[in-house]
């Protein structure tokens, strides 16, 4: 009998280091697994703010282009457009024309606008096209209104009368202050 009590007492306490060397895998894998969960909600949330920045720039660019195509005189704010007669080169109200022939500069909106130059959009605004009305939209809580310019271009196609096309640029801001959009589209009413 002694001889297995001496036996049990020569063991060297493998388990115990083997025990702490998984004790401390597992410890790093879970604080592995904790630090990827804050990355993907930190790339969720980010991806979020910048779908509602997109969401907010194509309610502007829908706003501007009912703003160009509104025809009724009772709807005249933001004002109405004709032709070419409200453009000027400082881009006054947010209305751009460069003259005729010349093309519009890539950032305008750097080189020309001044700060009280974009054109807000504002929710609940009604435009009118041959009698149908549109009511600008309400912007997802927490987005500030998006600011867009147009700027004209007047061309004349081979053997027909002259045309009018607005390229607008739109310019929309998510929740958060960093994350901002740009589209632009040429528009012909």
């Amino acid at each position: 009998m002694s001889r297995n009590f001496y036996y049990f007492q020569r063991q060297s306490g493998a388990v115990f280091v083997t025990g702490l060397i998984f004790l401390l895998a597992l410890s790093l894998l879970g604080i592995t697994a904790a630090k990827m969960a804050t990355v993907e909600e930190r790339m969720s949330a980010n991806m979020r703010d910048r779908m509602l920045a997109m969401q907010a720039a194509e309610m502007a660019l829908r706003y501007a282009e009912h703003h160009i195509r509104d025809n009724d005189p009772s709807t005249n704010s933001p004002k109405s457009i004709e032709g070419m007669s409200e453009f000027d080169t400082s881009c006054t109200d947010g209305f751009c024309y460069y003259g005729a022939g010349v093309d519009a500069p890539a950032k305008s909106w750097d080189t020309y606008c001044n700060p009280g130059c974009p054109i807000n959009y504002v929710e609940g605004n009604v435009f009118r096209f041959n009698g149908v009305p549109y009511t600008a939209p309400a912007l997802p809580v927490g987005v500030p209104a998006p600011t867009y310019l147009i700027e004209g271009i007047q061309k004349t196609p081979p053997g027909n009368t002259l045309r009018y096309y607005y390229r607008i640029t739109v310019r929309a801001q998510g929740a958060k202050q960093g994350t901002v959009v740009w589209i632009q589209e040429v528009f012909r009413p």
